[in-house]
């Protein structure tokens, strides 16, 4: 029983301190999107943003969790000169392992639900019709990428999003995405505190 209690008492302490050190931020970019099967698939332009979170979980290391709209699909051409358009988006949680590396430098990696909120098909230069596409409601990815602090509050992230699930049903097609982002924090994180000391 005293054991059970020190071990809630801990965990209480340990989740207390992280909320009252997390750093709550925004962000706004560009998607490049496209599905992983060949070259069957060109890439479609999109945007992301939404808010960002930094909670230190050490002297180097922090975790950044991140709930963001983002505008995925494809775009796939025809040699009779029809276009086929995808507009798959999603609300997406990444959960990201933040490891500062030197210079307002750091790499971030880790696993990213999504939900998907539009599933359009248009085709473009042909007689085919706009369509529903079956995709799934849910999206399982890993993110990895690099994030740079250029002063205390702003930094730029560029990120590559693997898919590990199918996004429409029984294909087997994969979601790439290659993201530029500009945010802002309202406070110092790790990362950022530690630029300003090495300069």
């Amino acid at each position: 029983m005293i054991r059970t209690l020190f071990t809630f008492i801990l965990i209480s302490c340990l989740v207390q301190i992280g909320i009252s050190q997390t750093t709550f931020g925004v962000k706004a970019g560009a998607n490049l999107a496209t599905l992983n099967q060949g070259d069957q698939f060109d890439y479609k332009f999109g945007a992301n943003f939404g808010a960002v979170a930094n909670i230190p979980i050490g002297i180097n290391f922090s975790l950044q969790p991140e709930l963001l709209y983002s505008a995925q699909g494809y775009r796939r051409n025809f040699e009779n000169g029809v276009r086929e358009v995808g507009k798959i988006d999603y609300f997406i949680l990444p959960v990201l392992v933040d490891f500062h590396i030197g210079d307002g430098f750091s790499v971030q990696g880790g696993p990213q639900l999504g939900v998907n909120i539009r599933n359009e098909r248009e085709v473009e230069g042909g007689i085919g019709e706009n369509t529903s596409l079956f995709v799934n409601d849910l999206d399982f990815a890993a993110a990895v990428g690099l994030q740079y602090f250029i002063d205390q509050s702003f930094f730029v992230q560029g990120r590559y999003t693997f898919g590990l699930s199918e996004v429409v049903r029984n294909i087997g097609q994969r979601n790439g995405v290659l993201s530029l982002s500009l945010g802002f924090f309202f406070g110092p994180t790790n990362a950022a505190l530690a630029k300003d000391i090495e300069e």
